[in-house]
């Protein structure tokens, strides 16, 4: 994989892979959303854009870097994809990510996964991949939350 990141070999310990999804989570920094962050010539991008760079094309001013997989800290460039913000919004209503009574920022496909990987990662490892926190994992698992699904 050292030949993907063009001799970025320090790269490859910002991320592990997630063998059940095939994400490549980010580890290294994240933001308060769980979005990868690196340091590039003393500026901070996002690090799926940076990678969607790495491997294909500059991103055009306006385009947004998109997951396939929703999992806001995955690197992985087979699971990114050009598109608007437009776009974006689309997705997100085709998967059901809009927020459920304004309040959630999991989708119920999200908690059937976190609850049926149980024993399969730390509730911080699950806190990153979707962006939430750690309490918010804990509260899905245990049903305090999501109690109807």
């Amino acid at each position: 994989m050292i030949s993907l990141w063009r001799g970025e070999e320090s790269l490859e310990q910002k991320w592990t892979p997630e063998p059940f999804s095939g994400c490549w989570l980010w580890i290294g920094s994240t933001d308060k959303k769980g979005y990868g962050q690196i340091r590039r010539n003393r500026k901070i991008q996002p690090a799926h854009r940076f990678v969607w760079e790495l491997c294909h094309e500059p991103i055009p001013a306006g385009v947004w870097v998109l997951h396939r997989c929703d999992t806001p800290c995955c690197v992985n460039p087979d699971h990114l994809f050009l598109g608007t913000r437009q776009d974006n919004m689309r997705d997100c209503v085709k998967k059901g990510r809009l927020a459920y009574n304004g309040k959630s920022k999991l989708s119920a496909d999200q908690v059937r996964q976190i609850r049926s990987e149980l024993g399969y990662g730390t509730g911080r490892m699950f806190a990153r991949r979707f962006g939430v926190t750690e309490h918010t994992i804990c509260d899905v698992r245990s049903h305090r939350s999501w109690k109807h699904d």
